[in-house]
């Protein structure tokens, strides 16, 4: 059985569709009969309404109603809801909505399994929150699928689309609260994300923030003496608070009707802190509001700029840029993307609905694999059978190739598989351990197979009716990893740690890999100490601390058998689902150890005082490297720093301003900023250190390459030729990691051969002699 239903869990409205013989139906809210459900949970009275009556409550209620809570998604922050007493988490919301969308399937059909799409930007954590409020919703299989490979499924697969093979084409989703943009190619009859970006605060919520801040509080700033009103509209104990909510409606309602007008009215009620109650009623141009926007919208044409410059490629290479998502009606947002990329948008597919379908598209693909939909080994008298199967879901070809992998008592039997609907049968064959057919597909239909296991009597021992391939539609091959996984080393030389890259950004889910460290301190049997293997997610290029722990493993001295000595080996073998589960198990050798964890990480917590101290030592660490740049006179490398700490210094002073009980996500931006400002200058100063690190290698060549002439043997330089037969790749990678242990090797080869020479004898003697005052015992030391 498939799981044919897809989920667009969106930031402000939410859609459900299903896939069905080939087509998909998108369902509409059996009241008011609406395709999309507002992502809005109100709690008034005893009851929870969700969608547009919660929405109808936002401006009377806005203490009861929560909406936007996807953009904290994977945050330990909650919503306190004062008419039941209680928080409630994002996941918790999000399972709410999900819930009200089970209600839009009128076929009587028990939703059990369900694909849900997240941003392609969504890290881990967002990720597994996202799989946790499905499974809150009651959903007991969470499938989850990236939007822009969802909305390019509904691209390619709309009705009347051919000629998609060897196309590339761009996905700019841009909706109420992320953005995304992903660069989609298809080849033999499958689509394939080659590189993406985004960015999970920016989208129309932040439009209709915009507009509260650059135009409505400078027009009550002229009615009267409101203060700091901006702090008190965001602050959850500010004399506005309220008004907040209100404001964010009004300016979403400004933003959507500019889309179709080019004025429209605000009116409203606030009371002066003076007492007197001001009637506000003003026009908004869209001029106006296109200049709150332009900034953001230029900043996604500059992201879509750096993938193609990734990927060497130019405008005349890009069939289209697709726009999705509900932000992407806005006249501004297509019109600078057109003008300034020149590559053609097009709107070939509904904003609003295309990510649910695509979703829908792939969950009719997609397998449940819960136990009572997998087939069950047949008994037959002491038979037992079962037969793998190995097919593609979707195909662009009049004929699919199929193959079976029989395990168990095969011989002497026989199969038999037939088309549903009579246009293919292949009659009895022989069974083989190994079998393949190759299945004819009626045409742009779903086609529906079954096979059949008999024995020598023509007994009936095995049926798998579940076999299904959809013609004339794409699929997807794979869904790409949003950023590296790293996981922290020790770095004895700097005194701390550093990441090794263990996945890349952008290798196909699922994924797997057995890595062999070395253990770097001696772990006591039944001590407090610890080994600690901690896999982060960001780039391998920063330093840890820029990264996203997402799983920890610590093994305690007091779980060992025996003591874990220094320099033995640990085997440690990580892997990633498709839905973004990490698995971790490490094998400790030396003790016959075996430990597993599985990690779904759902809670990002950021701290206002940790964020602080975090941009503290980052300003320190810049002023460093300036300092190093100024010494080398490098200036234009330390006029690019001075701008990164202009910057910071700016998100330093937001925060600082910002209320501690801010009520809006202005504090995980401000830590995704800062995060970013960190990457920044890592790429910045990377080429310097690659340079050094280089300089470094060359001097340990220089110095193993004149020892061995002088004191080598031909085994000794024979290996040194070996090392350095491959420098030309090895300082091409400009690879720090690869570099420092290519220079590890040479002095390993150089240090038998030092002992040979009386210079280095002499500099031991000497060495030891000028400690004489740290022994101990003075006399033996004499």
């Amino acid at each position: 059985m498939t799981v044919n239903f897809g989920i667009d869990l969106g930031t402000t409205n939410s859609v459900i569709a299903r896939y069905h013989q080939g087509t998909v139906e998108v369902f509409k809210n059996p009241v008011g009969h609406k395709e999309t459900l507002p992502s809005v949970v109100a709690f008034r009275s005893g009851r929870v309404l969700v969608g547009d009556k919660a929405r109808e409550y936002m401006e009377k209620d806005p203490r009861n109603v929560i909406g936007s809570f996807k953009r904290k998604m994977g945050t330990s922050e909650s919503f306190w809801i004062e008419s039941i007493g209680e928080t409630k988490t994002p996941m918790e919301l999000s399972g709410l909505v999900l819930k009200e969308l089970k209600n839009f399937v009128y076929t009587g059909e028990v939703l059990e399994s369900a694909v849900i799409t997240i941003p392609a930007s969504f890290d881990t954590m967002q990720s597994n929150a996202t799989k946790k409020a499905g499974q809150a919703a009651g959903f007991k299989e969470v499938f989850l699928l990236q939007e822009p490979i969802a909305a390019s499924l509904a691209f390619a697969n709309k009705e009347g689309n051919e000629g998609f093979d060897g196309r590339q084409w761009l996905v700019y989703d841009l909706g109420g609260g992320t953005f995304d943009v992903a660069l989609v190619r298809t080849e033999y009859g499958e689509m394939r994300v080659i590189d993406h970006q985004g960015d999970n605060f920016l989208g129309g919520v932040d439009f209709d923030n915009l507009i509260i801040e650059h135009i409505i509080i400078p027009y009550l700033q002229t009615q009267a003496d409101f203060g700091d009103l901006e702090r008190e509209l965001r602050s959850s104990s500010g004399r506005y608070n309220s008004l907040y909510y209100v404001l964010l409606k009004k300016a979403e309602e400004v933003k959507v009707s500019l889309s179709a007008q080019t004025i429209v009215d605000v009116e409203f009620e606030i009371e002066t802190p003076q007492g007197k109650l001001l009637d506000v009623f003003f026009p908004v141009t869209r001029e106006q509001f296109e200049d709150c926007i332009r900034e953001k919208i230029a900043d996604t044409v500059e992201m879509i700029r750096s993938i193609l410059q990734r990927n060497e490629l130019k405008a005349g290479n890009i069939h289209c840029i697709l726009m999705v998502g509900g932000s992407t009606y806005i006249p501004l947002v297509r019109r600078v993307v057109e003008q300034e990329l020149g590559i053609a948008i097009s709107t070939a597919v509904d904003p609003t609905t295309s990510v649910a379908i695509g979703a829908a598209y792939f969950a009719g693909t997609k397998k449940r694999i819960t136990a009572e939909d997998l087939p069950e080994p047949v008994m037959a008298g002491n038979l037992t059978l079962r037969v793998k199967c190995a097919y593609s879901k979707v195909s662009q070809d009049p004929e699919e190739y199929f193959l079976g992998q029989a395990e168990g008592e095969w011989q002497g039997l026989f199969y038999r598989m037939i088309r549903s609907d009579g246009g293919f049968d292949t009659g009895l064959k022989e069974m083989k351990e190994r079998f393949s057919e190759y299945l004819p597909l009626a045409p742009n239909r779903h086609n529906a197979f079954e096979l059949k296991i008999f024995d020598a009597q023509n007994n009936l021992l095995y049926q798998d009716s579940s076999i299904g391939i959809v013609s004339g539609k794409y699929g997807i091959l794979g869904q790409p990893l949003p950023n590296d996984i790293c996981i922290e080393v020790d770095d004895p030389e700097n005194n701390g740690t550093k990441l090794e890259l263990v996945f890349e950004k952008n290798s196909l889910l699922p994924l797997k890999k057995t890595l062999t460290k070395e253990v770097t301190k001696t772990i006591r049997k039944g001590s407090d100490e610890r080994l600690i293997i901690n896999i982060l997610e960001g780039t391998n290029i920063a330093t840890p601390g820029t990264n996203l722990s997402i799983g920890i493993i610590e093994i305690k001295g007091s779980e060992l058998m025996i003591d874990l000595v220094k320099g033995s080996d640990v085997e440690i073998v990580l892997e990633i689902s498709e839905s973004r589960d990490l698995r971790i198990s490490t094998y400790l050798m030396m003790t016959d150890q075996e430990f597993t964890n599985l990690f779904s990480p759902s809670e990002r917590c950021v701290s206002h005082g940790k964020l602080e101290d975090e941009m503290v030592i980052l300003l320190k660490e810049l002023d460093r490297e300036i300092g190093l740049a100024n010494e080398h006179e490098e200036y234009e490398l330390s006029q690019s720093l001075h701008d990164i700490r202009n910057q910071l210094q700016e998100l330093h002073r937001q925060l600082c301003r910002m209320p501690s009980d801010d009520v809006t996500d202005a504090k995980f931006q401000i830590d995704d900023r800062k995060r970013n400002l960190a990457l920044r200058i890592d790429a910045l100063t990377k080429d310097k250190k690659n340079t050094r690190i280089k300089e470094e290698y060359f001097a340990y060549k220089k110095w193993c390459q004149q020892l061995l002439d002088n004191h080598g043997n031909e085994q000794e330089k024979m290996r040194f030729m070996d090392l350095t037969a491959s420098e030309k790749q090895l300082l091409a990678s400009n690879s720090p990691l690869l570099i420092e242990s290519a220079i590890k090797k040479i002095r390993e080869v150089a240090a038998p051969v030092q002992w040979r020479t009386p210079e280095y004898l002499i500099s031991i003697y000497y060495h030891y002699a000028e400690m004489d005052g740290e022994y101990t015992d003075k006399g033996k030391s004499r």
